[in-house]
């Protein structure tokens, strides 16, 4: 019967050393798997600030090319508004940005790329002028939005798009706007009827 106690006790025994195993082997295996992820949302995270980074560099950029009128305005807003999208501005910040949007909306049914190519030299024409046309109705707005970007009145998540190429426009005059005010205006009927 003592035979019996002890291997009974010996097998609980092996039971509860077994079960402690096997649980520090779990313990050990969460921990590891915490710790990659944790490493991978880290990783994941210095990836998207780094993307954003970029996008307001190229926003920048693209600002000063509008500025300088190294892009037409419409390639330049349609580019821009593709940034700030990815952004995720507040809705205050994106006002900001307005002009650029409206732009791109007021121009989205005019073909591009391999649309664009496929299109007769009237049609072409036609468009042209057309763009020509919202471009110089929106020109003023959208390069007083442009230069408040470089000179740091915009911000977007709170920090300002001034990095380098504002050096290049530091001396230059640029129209005084007030910050709070917003970039953009009407472009319903009231503007259509303005212009007739």
């Amino acid at each position: 019967m003592n035979t019996m106690w002890f291997l009974i006790i010996a097998l609980a025994i092996l039971i509860i050393v077994g079960l402690s195993g096997y649980a520090i082997y779990l313990y050990l295996k969460l921990r590891t798997q915490t710790a990659e992820r944790e490493k991978k949302e880290q990783e994941l995270s210095e990836e998207l600030a780094g993307r954003r980074e970029h996008y307001r560099d190229s926003v920048r950029v693209i600002c000063s090319a509008i500025v300088e009128e190294q892009v037409s305005l419409t390639e330049g807003a349609i580019r821009i508004s593709m940034l700030v999208s990815q952004l995720e501005l507040t809705e205050q910040e994106k006002v900001d940005f307005q002009v650029f949007f409206q732009l791109t909306q007021a121009t989205s049914h005019i073909p591009i790329l391999e649309e664009w190519k496929s299109l007769s030299k009237k049609e072409k024409l036609s468009f042209d002028q057309e763009r020509e046309k919202l471009e110089e109705s929106f020109k003023t707005f959208l390069e007083d939005s442009a230069r408040r970007v470089l000179d740091g009145s915009v911000t977007a998540a709170g920090k300002s798009f001034v990095g380098q190429a504002s050096a290049l426009h530091g001396s230059q005059d640029k129209p005084k706007t007030e910050p709070n005010e917003p970039l953009y205006y009407s472009v319903g009927n009231d503007q259509k009827n303005n212009q007739d």
